[in-house]
């Protein structure tokens, strides 16, 4: 399996350079004077800068935490604070020179926000990357389009990796316990600040939709089985999530007893270096077994269930969702020259290599033209995405809640994966991005992807803002339902099809 933390950062990172576009920060009392600059927030005053039509505020601190301790407010600060600089990265292995400075002071957020009057939707987005990568300041995932469009654009920070996915309770004390949730703790954080502030910037704190992809989306389906965030949110949207990616707390603090080893100790876990910190996040992320290691905890407090379970129960928030996944997510972690090979344990998240083994012989008899390594590609991307998306899609709309759900088929017109539809390549679209160097680069887009991005960033906007997707290019988008389960298949000719997915989903066990 390649690394996912290396993949998503060919995509993730940007030179210092890039962030030109990215923008700064920009805000002010928007109700008095919506292109001022200067805003009051509960914790002190922040000075953004002018783009064009729109505003941007970078870098401002929303929460501080120790290490393995819950976040709190951010400590207020006197004077005006310019948010103006890219918010410091989360501690974690850096695959090419980082754009801003990494720290574990890293709580921190940035906000596009249109100039004209609001009160605006409110977009929060939170990155992929394993939950061990990624960073709030990625110039794929800037929220200047949507602020043109209309829509106030947050993207936050939160701790990663053992830092803020380790449970440290059995090795630290009961002080400690539930410090694998720590990650979601500073987005509900984040989430509460966005209540508290949003205003000021222009937006609706009662039209706030929560959204990310791959790991930020299985953290958005986290959020709906965390109790403590119900209605600081109206709505939520998944790109390659889902809601069940989490550990028992056996498990968590089985692989925590691999982290400490890997230190040196558990003596060590709260002086140790972030050097030696992320070393032994990677050697502890080796000897483990399984995908995804960083993970959410049912700790039977802050994560009372695991999160798909509180969906089909109706106990999450009974609210619009847009989700769904690309078709070849499984080609950017399975490299062709090992994917005819059999599948190990490191490979998947959720099944058992026991119900792999069975799903392998019937996905070998469903699809007899697809070689092993295509069977294996199709597999892996129905294990980790798209059987999770489509569970959630299933359990929410059962409670009548609206559901919309897409498959993104659109092929990369160039780089590694041509022809191919795989992880990643519908950030680009929905951000509005295609011109992004790192994309361009990575799947070969060219201005000829403009229209697909037009498409797909329009219904997100109209989403957020209308809590139904919908725009000019696509057919009508009825919602999903358990009889029809209408799903808009997205590709230069979109579609909306009944039950696409039939004969694959028939496979899984329910």
């Amino acid at each position: 399996m390649l690394d996912r933390r290396h993949a998503l950062a060919l995509l993730g990172a940007a030179p210092a350079a890039a962030l030109a576009s990215f923008g700064a920060a920009r805000a002010g009392p928007v109700r008095a004077d919506p292109q001022a600059l200067t805003i009051a927030t509960t914790l002190g005053r922040v000075q953004g800068q002018a783009q064009g039509k729109i505003r941007v505020f970078t870098g401002i601190p929303f929460g501080r935490a120790a290490r393995f301790a819950a976040p709190e407010p951010a400590p207020r600060w006197q004077g005006v604070l310019a948010a103006t600089s890219p918010a410091h990265i989360a501690p974690q292995m850096a695959g090419q020179p980082m754009a801003s400075e990494m720290s574990e002071d890293c709580l921190q957020l940035n906000v596009w926000a249109p100039s004209t009057p609001g009160p605006h939707p409110v977009l929060v987005y939170i990155h992929g990357g394993g939950n061990e990568g990624g960073w709030s300041g990625d110039a794929g995932t800037a929220g200047d389009r949507f602020a043109r469009d209309g829509v106030v654009c947050v993207t936050v920070n939160y701790r990663l990796g053992a830092l803020g996915f380790l449970e440290t309770g059995a090795l630290l004390g009961p002080a400690y316990r539930g410090s694998g949730n720590n990650g979601l703790r500073d987005q509900l954080l984040a989430l509460r600040w966005v209540r508290a502030n949003i205003a000021a910037f222009g937006g609706d704190p009662r039209r706030v939709t929560i959204a990310g992809e791959s790991a930020g989306g299985k953290n958005a389906g986290s959020l709906m089985g965390v109790p403590a965030a119900d209605g600081l949110y109206a709505q939520a949207a998944m790109f390659s999530g889902g809601a069940q990616t989490v550990h028992t707390m056996a498990e968590a603090e089985a692989f925590a007893r691999v982290y400490a080893e890997k230190l040196g100790g558990a003596d060590r876990l709260l002086t140790a270096s972030v050097a030696d910190s992320l070393a032994a996040q990677q050697a502890a992320r080796q000897a483990w077994p399984r995908n995804f290691p960083f993970r959410p905890v049912v700790d039977g407090a802050f994560m009372p269930m695991v999160p798909l379970e509180r969906i089909s129960s109706g106990g999450a928030p009974h609210m619009p969702l847009l989700i769904g996944s690309n078709a070849d997510e499984g080609r950017m972690f399975l490299p062709a020259d090992r994917a005819d090979q059999p599948l190990t344990s490191r490979a998947i998240s959720n099944a058992t290599m026991e119900q792999i083994a069975d799903l392998d012989r019937s996905y070998a008899q469903a699809f007899p033209d697809l070689s092993p390594a295509q069977r294996h590609w199709r597999l892996l991307t129905a294990e980790e995405y798209g059987m999770p998306c489509l569970r959630i899609a299933q359990a929410h709309a059962a409670r009548g809640a609206s559901v919309f759900r897409y498959r993104l088929t659109y092929p990369a017109p160039g780089g590694a994966f041509k022809g191919h539809t795989p992880h990643v390549l519908d950030v680009p679209f929905t951000f509005d991005h295609v011109d992004v160097p790192a994309f361009t680069r990575f799947f070969g887009m060219t201005p000829a992807d403009q229209p697909m991005a037009d498409r797909m960033h329009g219904a997100m906007v109209s989403f957020v803002s209308a809590g139904r997707p919908v725009a000019a290019g696509l057919p009508d988008w009825a919602r999903f339902d358990n009889a029809t389960r209408a799903t808009m298949v997205l590709d230069h000719q979109s579609a909306l099809v009944a039950d696409p997915d039939r004969v694959e989903r028939l496979l899984w066990p329910a």
